[in-house]
């Protein structure tokens, strides 16, 4: 794996769709230290401020590893029935027959994905429709999966951290 440092007009282009993660840290005092980059095939790990992100052409999340823990736990969640948990654990977009449980979003939040025994993170995924509208359904996709457990980013933080 290789690390490289992001240039400053890089690190123009990425800072606003890591904005909303890191809301009350100084970004200036942060990027003096470096913002560290590592190429995956699907995207680029990227480390700002003690934080882990995965980067995609389209989106920004925050990886689920550990030093992550405070980003993920200010993002709102989905719960999920133990027979999804495998599904969802290997990549699988979230359905509204899995989901036993979930807080306020709206379309387009990023939105944490949880087992509803341990209530451990199993993906990170992008909401496609509302809270709202998604209780007035019985059927259809409500969170698509952008990141998750035992993937490409999770295998190389491990070893970035």
């Amino acid at each position: 794996m290789k690390r490289k440092t992001l240039s400053s007009s890089e690190l123009e282009t990425l800072l606003p769709s890591l904005q909303p993660f890191l809301s009350g840290i100084n970004l200036k005092k942060a990027v003096k230290k470096g913002v560290e980059s590592v190429e995956l095939s699907g995207g680029r790990l990227v480390a700002v401020a003690g934080f882990l992100f995965l980067v995609t052409d389209t989106t920004a999340v925050p990886v689920l590893v550990e030093t992550n823990t405070p980003l993920l736990e200010k993002l709102s969640s989905v719960w999920v029935d133990m027979g999804a948990v495998p599904h969802v654990a290997s990549g699988a977009d979230v359905m509204r027959p899995g989901i036993v449980r979930m807080d306020v979003f709206q379309t387009g939040d990023t939105v944490v994905i949880r087992d509803i025994a341990h209530s451990k993170p199993l993906a990170v995924g992008k909401a496609l429709t509302s809270s709202d509208e998604a209780t007035k359904l019985v059927k259809g996709k409500i969170i698509k999966t952008i990141h998750h457990v035992d993937d490409e980013a999770w295998r190389a933080s491990k070893e970035i951290l």
